[in-house]
């Protein structure tokens, strides 16, 4: 499956929407999409509900977002990890490590309907 990755606000959260595959070829791109949220007072959230493969690279992009955010001041989370997403943090060790929601921020009601 492809790669997308989607930023939506949602109360005081972004939300990365981030589907389909997260590995050694698309994971540069995911950084990409969530380098520009990791400032202080931001609250990041990843919606993982979408990734079906997540490899070593996919994972390291993640961890150091949540790394950073533990040094720079600001809130980062996954939200509704997959199946793939699970399996891959507790074959590193990290499952209970990373903040992880059971589903991602609501968005926030368009002003203009």
């Amino acid at each position: 499956m492809g790669f997308s990755c989607t930023a939506r606000r949602a109360a005081e959260h972004v939300v990365l929407a981030v589907r389909g595959d997260v590995d050694l070829a698309t994971h540069e791109r995911l950084q990409t999409e969530v380098e520009p949220w990791l400032v202080s007072g931001a609250s990041v959230v990843v919606d993982c509900s979408g990734v079906e493969f997540l490899d070593s690279m996919g994972l390291r992009v993640l961890v150091l977002a949540w790394q950073r955010s533990a040094k720079d001041g600001f809130s980062f989370a996954l939200a509704a990890p997959s199946p793939a997403v699970v399996r891959v943090l507790e074959l590193a060790g990290i499952a209970n490590l990373l903040p992880v929601l059971d589903a991602a921020p609501v968005p926030d009601p368009d002003p203009a309907a």
